[in-house]
This record gives C-alpha cells, structure tokens and sequence, in this order.
C-alpha cells in the first residue's frame, strides 16, 4: 500500500472512530480510489464505514471479502471484530477484538470496543477493566467515560457515576445518551428537582434555545412526568416547527403509554392539514423526516385498527422507505395483524439480511415464527439477539421452556433489580425469572419475585377496577327481558362466526386452537370488531348515546349493519372457511349484543377455577397492560374482575337460556375426546380427528398463550393455585365479599369511552 493510501485509510479510520457520518460519506466521494483497493484490513474498515453510515448491503459485501488469515495490526483486528458484531457473529467478535488488545501499539479504540462486548454480554467486570485501560489511553473520550459510567451506575455507585456522566458531557455537551443517563443518575441520588429548575431559568433566559426545552421534555419523560413532557413538547412544536425532533420526541411519548390513537391524529395533522412547516428551509433533511412521521403514523394504524388506510399507504411509501429498518417492521406488524404471520415472516428476512443485526426486526422475527410454531427457527433468531443483547436472555430462557442455567438466573436478577433500566423491562426480567423459579419448585421464592414484577408495572397503569364494574353494572340495567323480547331475532342470520369467550387465561386460546384444527374453521384470534361496534354507536343511534344504553335504540336495520360490519371485517381475514372463530375473552361483556346481532351464532363460555384463573392473570406480563387488562397486575383488581365476570354471565345465561355452550376447563383436559365431540355437536360440526391433533396446527397464534398451544393438552395447570395459597388472601377475600354496586355518581358518566375519538380514522 502506498503511503498516500497509509494516510487515508487513517483519516476514514478517524472518522469512522469519530462517528462522523457526513465526513465519512464525503471523504469516500472524495476518494473512490480507497473502495478499490484488495486489501482485507481496508475491507474491515469500509464494512465499519458503510454501517455508520446506514448502506447495510455494501457493508454486508465488504465484510464478505475479509479474509482473516490477511490480517496484521491492533487496528484491523480491532475493525474486523467491531464488523463481527454488527454483523451478528459475537463469538468471533470477541475473539478478533481480544487479538487486537494484545498488540503492544493497541490503542484505546480497541480496548473500548471490547469492553462494550463485554458489556452487552453482562461481562460487567471485564468490561470495567478494558474500560479503565481505554481511558489510561484515551483520557477524555466520552463514550468510554459513559460506558464506565454505566457499570458505576449498575454497581449502584451513584456519585461515581455522576462523575463520568459529567466529564462526558463537558467534552460532547451534546451527547443524547449520557445526558439521559446523568439525569438517570440525578433521580437515584434524589438531585432531580435542582436540575428541572436550572432548566426552567434557562429557557426563560433563551427563550429561543430549542435544546433547553427538548432536554427539559426528556428529563420529564425520565421522571415518567408524561403530562408535563407533552405540554413541553406542544409548545416546542409551536415555536420551532421546523425541528422534527420535538415531532418525533411527543409521538414515541404518546406510544409509550399506548395513546396511539391520539398520536395518529396528530401526525396526521402535521403531514396534511399542517404541513406548511415542512416548507421551512431550517428542516435538516425533509425527507427522511417526513418518511419518520409516515411510518409513525401507520404504526399508530395498526394500533387503532385502521389496516386498510395502513396497508394502502406502506404500498406507497414501499420505494422510498426500503432502506429504513422501520419500514420492515411496520410492514410485518401489518401483516401479522391481518392474519398473515408468513408474509410477515418473509419480509422481516429480508429486513434482516439488510439490517443482520438490528434487535427491533430480530425480536419481531422470533415473536411472528414462535407465534406459527416454527420453533426452531424462532431459536436459531433468539440466540443471535441473545449475543447482541443481554435483555434477551429473557427469551432465550422463554425459548428454553424456562430451563435456565446458573449464568442465566443471575443475569435475571441482575436485569429485575437494575435501577438504570426502565421499570417494564425490569417487570419483564422478574416475571420471566418468577416462571424460572416456579419450573425449580421454589414457589415462595417465585411468588415473591412475582409481586415485585407486578409492583413495578402498577405505577405505569391507568386503570381503575369501578369503570368496568359502572359499565356492567349499566349493562344489565339496559339488557332487559322487555329489551331481548323487542329485538330477538331481527339480526342477520349468518352463522359464521363462533365466539369464544371467558376470563383471560381460561382456555380460550386453546379451545379456538382445538376448533380451528377442523377443516371448516378458520381460528382469527382476538379480533376487536365488537368493541369498534360499540363504540361507533354514538354516531348510528338516533340519541348519539353510547354503549350500554344505546342498545335501546337498535332496530332491525342497525342490528343488521352492525353484524354486516362485524362479517365484511372477518371476510377481510378469510374466505375459505365456512366459521370464523373470535375468542376476544373479554367478549363476555356483549355477548348480549352477540345474540341480538347474530341470533344464529354460537357462543361458547369458558369456565375455570377462578383461584387458578387469577394465578394465571397475575403471572402474566400482558401486552395490552394499558388497557382493560391492567386489572391483571394486583390481586384485589383481579378478584373484582372475577366478581364482574360471574356476574354478567349469571345475567346472560338468563336472558338466553340454552344459547351459551359452557365449556368447563377441568372437564376439558380431563377427558378431552368427549368434550370436544359436545362443543362440536354444538357447533353443528361433524366430527373429525383432526381435533385431537390441534397442537400441530399452524394457525397464527398472537396470545399469552402462544407456547402451550403447541403443545398437547395437560393438566398440571389444574389447581395450580394451591402452591401459592398462603399469598392469596386479597383474591380469597374479595371473591367472597362478591359482586357489589358502586356508589351513586362514583364515575363520570362519560368516563367510560374517549369522546371524540369515536368511528374517526386517519
């Protein structure tokens, strides 16, 4: 190699060590030469370089052309092992960095990059040790002193921490991340309120700084001071339009709390009504901001149900947003939520091989195989996240059937009582370690890890037992005999669809598993149609009044709308099959306007040991967390639920003798053929053997219950309450109390759904 090409593999080598994106695609503009040179350290080099700077493909192709045996220096080993990583080879990550530390001339760059290996691993002691090296090298770098700042911070060191954090920023006042993980720091040593009212004084000292107001919203965020953060941010978006960053900033706020609905009305309004900011020339690349805020605004779709205007506009951002991770991920969320979990596992392997080391496409990957039962696939997919990630041992644990070594018990804890992590991802470590010590038979051990993990996801909550208690309280109030006696029978006649409902984590999955095995039944998981029905109700009935009382203005044209509407949205999900199931267990609330809709359809209750049902409620960490099943996470919500439960199905057994097929949980997996033969004859189905089998049914499976389905029925969840009897009294005693009326006027009237945000799609 020539000398001039010596001097300018070192300047991109800088560059890239800088983490100068622009430089770096300026400079190769500027050098073509440097791309044509066969040499395997540059290739290292460039594969580094390409990554940065977002071209996974061509870093795919140079990392293709090194040739290990070529290598000769600190730096290549060091920039091949770093190519390793992102590549998602950690074993040879490790070994190529731990060659280039044993260089005489290894520079801090080598050793920082180790100890991030080791970090990521939770090699945490290692990783201390290549840090404090980098930094006798390297002094003032500020991603070596953040990353020793984050062990201090995980060694609970607080101060010491806080001393690295701000060496850091003194050198890169700008650095996002280590200013989240000072302010972090701040609110562990109870430092928080100085650093909120510097802030203030400095916004009203520069009122025209839009860096004091995005750092001020992100330091609310932190403190999980939503409101205050939003209202920063609407003012920030006010006075600086033309910086995304306060945009972006609210939206992924509004998605941390499940407001994707309102997020979606915003950004909708920001791209088509509003959009006059995106004129302004102080914008930093236009495009690529507004491709963020489209793909933000489908993921607020999907939320909110509104796949038709999702799908139709991802086919029309498909050229522009290929080469964005984001797009993928939307994309295949799309399609998983349309039934069309292989499709969405094609294109998540295509986002993969473009972006090999990307955790938010492999997580989702391994989630949409696991959900299809291609096991194996989903644990080739999880061991690699595994390697780039130590939260995902969490997985690879779920993945082992709870199976988890010595190592691997102690990362659970160290991730459940880490304080730098957020409280969900602490939540998920500690539920995952209580199923650990449950499988070990340690079931005091386990219970006691379980109510931390509920504790941690209770502050996020909004949820309130009394709403849901007022509504079916109105329930029964409208659904009277005088009411079914007027409607009975004015519903359309289809007998498509078979509802199957109960309490969460009584079986449900697994009763649409075993129907959907039969060759004239399609399985389409919890759709929320009856709901949407619901709540469109204010827009239809002639008194604009909601659900419950708006039932007593439906006539037979609105009944019959209503179910065409529930029909056209599962025809959208399958043609072939003569029944489609809905097991939304929560459908137990309407099945009243279940047999007013569709007097034909069949309808089958699940019944289970309501001890065994909380158990199984409070040992699972839901997705919908923010929603109604947020009774979940506290044993007195969940006895109220039950209470609610029993109550409304006592009430629907008496309008409508004979048309609830009870379905008993116990019976179930005792004596499984004899049972399914009963549903099945209720079902007007003839038999088949195929229902036995269920477990190797392919269907797409979206629930908590995504791994027992694939396996044959069992009965160890029987009376599985007993281990943990002696923790049950909140539960025991509040089934007993039973269902109870509120208290006059104890809710707001309104309280119940959102106004407003009713039928309107965006």
């Amino acid at each position: 190699m020539s000398d001039i090409s010596d001097i300018q593999i070192t300047t991109l080598r800088h560059l890239q060590q800088s983490r100068d994106v622009e430089g770096l695609k300026k400079y190769i503009n500027e050098h073509p030469e440097i791309l044509e040179l066969e040499d395997s350290g540059v290739h290292a080099l460039l594969c580094l370089v390409y990554a940065f700077i977002g071209e996974l493909n061509r870093a795919k192709e140079y990392f293709a052309k090194v040739k290990e045996n070529e290598l000769s220096s600190s730096a290549e080993f060091s920039d091949y092992g770093l190519s390793c990583l992102i590549m998602g080879e950690v074993e040879k990550a490790e070994k190529y960095l731990k060659k280039a530390t044993k260089f005489l001339d290894a520079d801090g760059a080598a050793w920082a990059r180790l100890g991030s290996l080791y970090m990521t691993m939770q090699r945490l002691e290692e990783a201390e040790k290549c840090f404090e090296r980098s930094l006798e090298l390297l002094p003032d770098r500020p991603e070596v002193l953040a990353n020793l700042g984050g062990i201090r911070f995980r060694q609970a060191r607080y101060e010491e921490a806080l001393e690295l954090y701000n060496r850091a920023l003194k050198v890169k006042p700008d650095f996002a991340d280590v200013e989240r993980q000072r302010n972090q720091t701040l609110i562990q040593l109870s430092q928080l309120e100085p650093l909120l009212e510097e802030y203030f004084e400095l916004i009203e000292k520069e009122p025209n700084e839009p860096l004091h107001r995005l750092k001020l919203a992100n330091l609310l965020i932190q403190a999980e001071r939503y409101a205050q953060a939003e209202s920063v941010l609407m003012e920030g978006i006010i006075r600086f339009p033309w910086i995304v960053d306060f945009k972006l900033t609210l939206v992924e706020t509004l998605f941390s709390q499940s407001k994707h609905y309102r997020a979606g009305l915003l950004i909708n309004r920001w791209l088509n009504e509003d959009r006059d900011w995106l004129e302004d020339e102080r914008i930093k690349d236009k495009k690529n901001a507004e491709l963020l805020l489209k793909l933000c605004l489908n993921e607020a779709r999907i939320e909110s149900h509104f796949y038709e205007a999702a799908e139709k506009d991802m086919a029309d951002m498909e050229k522009e947003a290929k080469n964005h991770p984001r797009y993928y991920i939307v994309l295949a969320r799309l399609k998983v939520e349309q039934m069309k979990a292989e499709e969405a596992v094609e294109i998540l392997k295509e986002a993969r091989e473009r972006f090999p080391a990307h955790l938010g496409i492999l997580n989702l990957l391994a989630h949409t195989l696991t959900s299809l039962g291609r096991l194996d696939e989903a644990k080739e997919v999880s061991e690699t996240i595994s390697a780039i990630n130590p939260m995902s041992v969490i997985q690879h644990v779920e993945d082992n059937d709870y199976e988890a070594e010595d190592y691997e018990i102690t990362m659970l804890e160290q991730l459940a009582n880490s304080t730098v992590l957020p409280k969900e991802n602490r939540a998920s470590a500690a539920f995952t370690l209580h199923r650990v010590l449950q499988k070990k038979k340690e079931y005091e051990k386990a219970f006691e890890i379980l109510i931390e993990a509920n504790e941690l996801i209770k502050p996020t909550l909004d949820y309130d037992w009394r709403v849901h208690r007022d509504q079916i309280s109105r329930t029964i109030k409208v659904f009277t005999p005088e009411l079914v006696d007027k409607l009975q029978g004015l519903g359309h006649p289809s007998k498509r669809p078979i509802f199957v409902l109960g309490m969460p984590r009584s079986g449900t999955t697994l009763t649409e598993q075993i129907l959907a095995a039969h060759s004239k039944v399609f399985g389409a998981g919890e759709l929320g149609w009856l709901t949407k029905i619901t709540r469109l109700m204010p827009k239809v009935v002639p008194s604009k009044r909601g659900w419950p009382e708006a039932m007593e203005d439906m006539n037979e044209e609105l009944l019959k709308s209503a179910a065409q509407y529930y029909l056209d949205k599962i025809a959208k999900l399958d043609k072939k099959h003569p029944h489609v199931v809905d097991k939304m267990p929560h459908n137990f609330d309407y099945v009243g306007l279940i047999a007013l809709i569709f007097p034909n359809a069949k309808i089958i209750h699940l019944d289970r040991d309501p001890l065994d049902v909380a158990i199984s409620n409070y040992q699972q960490n839901f997705a919908a967390k923010h929603g109604l099943m947020g009774f979940a996470f506290d044993l007195r919500w969940i006895g109220e639920m039950l209470n609610d439960h029993k109550r409304i199905m006592q009430h629907w057994h008496e309008l409508f003798p004979g048309r609830i097929f009870e379905l008993n949980y116990q019976k179930l997996v005792e004596n499984p053929e004899d049972v399914i033969k009963e549903m099945l004859d209720f079902c007007e189905l003839p038999w088949e053997d195929n229902v036995l089998r269920f477990y190797e049914n392919k269907t797409q499976v979206r629930t908590a219950s995504i791994r027992q389905v694939r396996k044959k029925i069992y009965t160890t969840s029987k009376e599985k309450w007993r281990r943990y009897e002696k923790f049950l009294d909140p539960v025991i005693e509040t089934l007993k109390r039973g269902y109870q009326e509120l208290e006059e006027n104890i809710l707001p009237q309104d309280g119940i759904f959102p106004a407003g945000l009713l039928g309107v799609t965006f």
